[in-house]
């Protein structure tokens, strides 16, 4: 972002601002107790306020008016959460979300309700009552794959007494684009009134795409330019219950949650981020499917001196790709011949747990509990998939079935010295299995390659905290607490890559060891001028050891090694003020400073070097104003969030790419009238083209060809929602 674009920016803020103070202004907003943001961050509700932790919640309101539909939306409006395309394109192309500058596949927990899944799911945010985000370790209630942080979205809950719903539509037109569109809707039944009610949610979205393809120079036959191969289309539903029983002190919550996406090709350019045109060789479409299904089942029994919960989920997810790498033939093998790579991936997991949330009296108060969990996937390239026109009919084949069991028991004491002293002491004792068998073959291969075997780790991981209430609105906390993700395997074809991996140093490659990290925490929770000015603030220091690295290698494969340590340092400061009637203003701000302290003994790891794909600086603005234009309630919405540059190794792993910093800025005016809400929006209003890293291919490798993932462009349009 220009600095002229920059103060372009701001001043477009002050003059929105100042239009929405001239309007006849809403009734005037005051803070008070049912204004309290409850969060279940520490697995009961409670205030935000209340929370020894560094967390962003945004509620349902936060979502409408922001006009949130995946990660990269919210994303831009957490202090000190980056992301990138870091996962391989065989997971759906999906987004790596780092957290205080931890980065890497399965850093973060992702959550939807009680139930973990993938973090590179990135479901579309649909009947949400709120989005946590929860900074630092949460080793102890979340477990693995928590070492950086949390983020949970908390759905609606079924209503048992009243009938409600809302339905939603939108139409917009994407610069270099073409005609999105989308419709929603949620119905809730009090089937029985007082005891069970059911919830049902649906929707289906278009988006039309913005990358083209057109033939290069050498292409051998010249073939005509395609507009937005990039186009796809998303489809799901919820159907939730809710069955109230012994005069509600037990609940029984089943669930089923069902996405589909059907994607023509990739929302990557090539080299730059602003490079909207992929110059191919061949016209070699790039298709995607995925569709997954999430079954989940929660009963909560109110004993009076605390509550028992049983939280099961069942998920199950297909995933299909196709990539074009034709170019890689002609660079690597000096052959030129369309080249296509397939794959497909099944993935199952379960989970349960049982725990214990008490409410008794006396300044002692628990959280405990067991957890299981299994995970099932299977990596195919199916033989007779990956070919080379002219050259192999079957150039790569490959079935990688792995299953990563998890169990683990886990308790959180908290003791109330006083009125306004605490204590907190909690830990998790794991004990994690991954169990993985690998075969490849086809001619790119020789005779097929088979490894297998079993990887275990077991430990502990603490916390230990202290909070301090100064007055009934600030509070000091200070917290050390660990965290850790499970290990894995790789594949790569040892007949290519061994030599490479020999020099490189690297060892045995086959399998990499969990990573672990401990965070120290102090930050401040405070309310001022009469609750009307929230302002939170955190500073951290994070000891990252044996980090889980890709490792990108010139034989075309990537792998994950152990390598080192990393020191990370810095702070987060979020403030929401209520300025006067109907003005709103938040502000949030992240840095983190990351440094490689030691490269364990990898040539290609340098000392000092930032940890890859980490901004030093995040921050947002939001200003919402609530007024009145002839009668009728109405609003004003901005945002502005930037994210600072970092690097990229995935294409080029001795000189990572430099990933520019970003800026996007976001308006949305609306108002409510007979029918309904009409907001008129405008994404990304200065058109910036944003580098979310490039990503590790399918197969293999084009080298000097990075492909960026990157956002959607300029997008403006009408959307329509009434509630009833």
């Amino acid at each position: 972002m220009k600095a002229g674009e920059t103060r372009a920016i701001f001043s477009g803020l002050a003059m929105l601002a100042g239009l929405a103070a001239a309007v006849t202004p809403a009734v005037a907003q005051e803070r008070s107790e049912e204004d309290e943001v409850i969060v279940t961050a520490q697995r009961r509700a409670e205030s935000i306020q209340d929370v020894p932790l560094s967390i962003t919640a945004l509620g349902a309101e936060t979502i409408e008016r922001s006009g949130f539909q995946e990660l990269d939306d919210y994303a831009q409006r957490v202090p000190n959460l980056a992301f990138s395309a870091s996962n391989s394109s065989s997971t759906d192309g999906a987004l790596s979300i780092a957290i205080r500058g931890v980065f890497g596949s399965n850093t973060t927990g992702f959550y939807i309700d009680d139930s973990p899944l993938l973090g590179a799911l990135n479901p579309r945010v649909m009947d949400l009552q709120r989005i946590e985000v929860l900074r630092g370790p949460q080793g102890t209630l979340y477990g693995a794959r928590s070492m950086g942080g949390t983020v949970r979205m908390i759905t609606v809950a079924p209503d048992v007494t009243e009938f409600s719903g809302r339905a939603h539509a939108l139409g917009s037109s994407t610069q270099d684009g073409g005609f999105n569109y989308g419709v929603d809707g949620a119905l809730n039944i009090p089937v029985v009134e007082g005891v069970f009610g059911v919830r049902a949610v649906g929707y289906y979205q278009e988006n039309a795409g913005f990358i083209d393809r057109a033939a290069r120079g050498d292409a051998p036959t010249p073939f005509s330019s395609r507009e937005d191969i990039d186009s796809e289309a998303a489809q799901g539903f919820q159907l939730s219950g809710l069955l109230s029983l012994m005069n509600g002190d037990l609940t029984i919550t089943p669930r089923i949650m069902h996405e589909r996406v059907e994607r023509d090709g990739r929302t990557q350019a090539d080299f730059t981020a602003g490079n909207r045109v992929n110059l191919r060789q061949f016209d070699i479409a790039e298709p995607s499917e995925s569709e997954w299904t999430l079954s989940t089942l929660t009963a909560n029994y109110d004993a009076g001196f605390g509550s028992f919960v049983s939280a099961s989920s069942w998920f199950d997810r297909t995933f299909s790709d196709t990539e074009d790498f034709s170019e890689w033939t002609t660079a690597v093998l000096a052959f030129q011949g369309a080249s296509i790579a397939r794959a497909e991936t099944d993935q199952f997991i379960f989970s349960q747990e049982l725990r214990f949330v008490s409410d008794w009296e006396g300044p002692l108060s628990l959280t405990a509990g067991v957890f299981y969990q299994s995970s099932k996937s299977d990596w195919v390239f199916p033989v007779g998939g990956t070919t080379v026109d002219g050259f192999s009919t079957d150039a790569f084949n490959l079935n990688n079935p792995t299953t990563v069991t998890e169990q683990a028991a886990f308790a959180e004491v908290t003791w109330n010295v006083n009125d306004d002293l605490r204590f907190i002491v909690g830990a998790r004792a794991f004990e994690n299995d991954v169990d993985f068998y690998i075969r490849q073959g086809g001619d790119f291969i020789g005779p097929d390659q088979i490894t297998q075997g079993t990887q275990s780790e077991n430990g502990v991981t603490p916390r230990f905290g202290v909070q301090y209430d100064l007055d009934d609105e600030r509070m000091l906390y200070a917290t050390v607490s660990e965290g850790f993700r499970v290990g894995g395997v790789n594949f790569y074809a040892d007949s290519l890559c061994a030599a490479e991996i020999a020099s490189l140093g690297l060892g045995d490659v086959a399998t990499f060891d969990s990573d672990s990290l401990r965070s120290y925490e102090v930050g401040l929770k405070s309310r001022w001028l009469d609750r009307r000015l929230t302002l939170n603030a955190a500073a951290f220091q994070v000891d990252w050891s044996d980090l889980q690295q890709r490792q990108g290698l010139a034989c075309g494969f990537t792998v994950n090694v152990n390598a080192g340590e990393a020191q990370l340092r810095g702070l987060e400061l979020e403030m929401d003020w209520l300025l006067g009637e109907g003005t709103r203003v938040n502000v949030g701000v992240g840095y983190v400073d990351s440094e490689i302290t030691d490269n364990g003994g990898l040539s290609t790891v340098i000392e000092g070097a930032p940890v890859q794909n980490v901004p030093e600086w995040t921050w947002s603005v939001a200003l919402d104003q609530d007024f009145n234009v002839a009668g009728h309630d109405a609003y004003l919405h901005a945002d502005y969030g930037f994210t600072d540059s970092s690097y990229s190794g995935n294409n080029s792993p001795t000189t990572p790419l430099l990933r520019p910093s970003y800026a996007i800025a976001n308006l949305r005016i609306g108002a409510s009238f007979g029918v309904g809400e009409l907001a008129l929006f405008a994404d990304n209003v200065f058109d910036e083209a944003a580098n979310y890293a490039d990503i590790p291919p399918l197969g293999v490798q084009t080298p000097g060809r990075p492909r960026i993932v990157v956002n959607q462009p300029r997008t403006i349009g009408l959307e329509w929602r009434r509630n009833f």
